[in-house]
């Protein structure tokens, strides 16, 4: 293989589809610390560059810890994964695993020096957090807490860890905006799951759809948008933007794909295996875009001018949804 098409193949291992799930709470709180003035573009790029490398970090154990487990096989529905493919060895994986570990421990001793030695120890919590999902003693995705640790991580975890670069104490409304966003990846990893659920189950991969059935995690992702909504709700309380917000949740995410119609539920509605890859990758861009709408209701001070913003973005993005479904 020559080089164009191994850098080709070490693009497609990294997965860039993957990175909304990250770069959603990063958005969140470089939003908050331009509200509360304490935006430093150098600590912004730090940041970034920091999730960036724990997503990779996070897809490529995923992808080893599959592979090592047989779950990566013939009959998985997602895109082709490179180790499964042949088209990487498992040594290959792990030089890689071992360059994208050194980058991020580079990333985080900047950041040591800028902020203490808490930066250190919550960098190495999260690579281990990284590495346990699909390998060690207690794969935790292999136990139906995929979905439970992403709510953390990507939401609270990202969020406040974020703002302590930015020296911003967090406060109840953060706290709630943390959570929406740690919510909202989470229809990520569900809809994957989903997708997977059968090839799962068949090696015993016991995530929290195979635990839940068909229908009931179905049901979970709506129950999720549905809480999503409410909090936003709340939040409308102290920011009316989110007021818009929480109605257009239920129009940006791609609910019918998971069974409600007309506002009913039926399974039957619902969309299954293949056809789950483009749901997964709208509910990947419908959480970045809650999240960048969220972002613009903290950072932008006119009430009038944030609203439109929200509106004009969200509904072009469920317009070209629509006008796709139509094509199709």
């Amino acid at each position: 293989m020559d080089k164009s098409s191994k850098r080709e193949v070490y693009i497609q291992t990294i997965r860039m589809r993957t990175l909304p799930a990250v770069l959603g709470p990063i958005i969140i709180a470089i939003s908050i610390a331009i509200n509360a003035n304490r935006f430093d573009l150098i600590t912004s790029i730090l940041i970034l560059l920091i999730g960036i490398s724990l997503q990779i970090l996070v897809n490529l154990f995923n992808d080893l810890g599959d592979y090592e487990k047989g779950v990566d096989n013939e009959k998985r529905l997602g895109p082709e994964r490179s180790m499964q493919s042949g088209k990487i060895s498992k040594k290959e994986m792990k030089k890689l695993i071992g360059l994208v570990i050194l980058i991020t421990l580079i990333l985080g001793f900047i950041a040591f020096l800028n902020s203490g030695i808490t930066v250190i120890f919550l960098g190495i919590s999260l690579i281990l957090i990284a590495y346990l999902y699909t390998s060690g003693p207690f794969p935790y995705g292999y136990k139906g807490l995929g979905e439970i640790m992403v709510i953390l991580i990507f939401g609270p975890v990202t969020i406040l860890g974020a703002l302590f670069l930015f020296e911003i104490k967090y406060n109840l409304i953060i706290l709630l905006i943390s959570l929406i966003c740690g919510l909202s990846t989470s229809t990520i990893i569900l809809t994957n799951n989903i997708r997977d659920l059968k090839n799962d189950y068949t090696n015993n991969k016991i995530t929290l759809a195979v635990k839940l059935g068909e229908k009931k995690s179905r049901i979970l992702y709506l129950l999720i948008i549905s809480l999503i909504s409410f909090l936003l709700l709340i939040l409308s309380l102290e920011n009316l933007n989110n007021l818009i917000l929480s109605f257009l949740v239920w129009f940006t995410f791609p609910i019918s794909d998971f069974g409600i119609k007309k506002f009913s539920f039926k399974l039957n509605f619902s969309k299954f295996g293949k056809d789950l890859n483009n749901t997964l990758y709208r509910t990947a861009l419908s959480h970045l875009l809650i999240c960048i709408s969220l972002a613009i209701t903290l950072a932008v001070p006119s009430v009038a001018v944030a609203s439109y913003s929200i509106v004009i973005i969200n509904l072009s993005y469920i317009t070209i949804n629509k006008l796709r479904q139509w094509k199709n």
